[in-house]
């Protein structure tokens, strides 16, 4: 299948299933306006055009991660706590990091929210590219740049909340052309331990004091998931094999001088069992 066919698929299963939410679904619609969370004020399909102009509408021949980003909206629970916890607690003006920020779209949604002093970078430069683009498009004032989420760069500026969600645990995979972990290690308690202190350590160094970080990873309970309960079978046991668990979230956060004050569990979006952690610095 051609890529335009493959996109021209993607883009008439968004609109059937719009379509059909709006004239059969109304009463969930109104339940569902009130909750949510991620919006864009430039139009979904001017994005797209973007990502496709850009050559990475689509992966492994299907639309990709990206380009279907914005139909998404608050489908994920656990990228709506964390943005409803950013604006309850958060001063408007305090600096806010967005990490593996992708094209921008909790960047922008923040800055919609009344946020004034936001940074993301994302590893991809195509991705950090589009962002660029919809910020002017968009009049916002949002700085993106380039970087590595493992080994970020010190730009001498100190943040009151850092986000890390959606990128961490795939990128310890090697989904986003970095390198992938040795596979004989990936099972090891104190492998994962490791990198995810080495982890906390570089990003606590970049918070103020009482900043908070917010983290996504796959959670442990996954080593033991049947693979007959997930579609993809064996395959499933492949996925995401970085995991931890919360015993070893708080022992890595309080090596890195990281407090957790929330943690939170999904199991209704993504491959597995995802789990957010809230760590403030002490």
């Amino acid at each position: 299948m051609s890529e335009s066919s493959i996109l021209l698929k993607s883009d008439i299963k968004f609109f059937i299933k719009n379509f059909l939410k709006k004239t059969l679904g109304i009463q969930i619609k109104k339940v569902r306006k009130e909750d949510a969370r991620i919006k864009s004020k430039v139009s979904v399909s001017a994005i797209k055009k973007l990502i496709r102009d850009k050559g990475f509408a689509v992966s492994d021949g299907q639309a990709s991660w990206f380009y279907t980003a914005y139909e998404r909206g608050d489908l994920d629970p656990l990228t709506n706590f964390a943005m409803t916890f950013l604006e309850t607690n958060i001063d408007k003006k305090s600096p806010i990091l967005i990490t593996g920020c992708g094209t921008g779209i909790m960047a922008f949604h923040l800055a919609d929210a009344g946020y004034t002093n936001i940074a993301g970078f994302d590893y991809l430069h195509e991705c950090v590219e589009v962002a660029q683009q919809v910020s002017i498009m968009g009049n916002y004032n949002i700085t993106f740049y380039q970087d590595d989420g493992f080994n970020p760069k010190d730009t001498g500026q100190k943040y009151d909340a850092i986000t890390a969600l959606h990128w961490v645990f795939s990128a310890w995979m090697g989904n986003y052309g970095n390198k992938k972990l040795a596979a004989e290690k990936v099972a090891s308690a104190d492998f994962r331990e490791e990198l995810l202190t080495d982890f906390l350590q570089k990003y606590s160094t970049l918070l103020n004091t009482n900043g908070v970080l917010i983290l996504e990873l796959t959670d442990a309970v996954s080593d033991y998931r049947i693979p007959t309960d997930h579609y993809l079978g064996e395959l499933s046991k492949d996925i995401y094999p970085i995991r931890h668990s919360p015993e070893q979230v708080e022992k890595c956060a309080a090596v890195a001088g990281l407090s957790v004050i929330s943690k939170n569990l999904s199991v209704l979006y993504g491959h597995h069992p995802r789990a957010q952690y809230i760590l403030r610095k002490l």
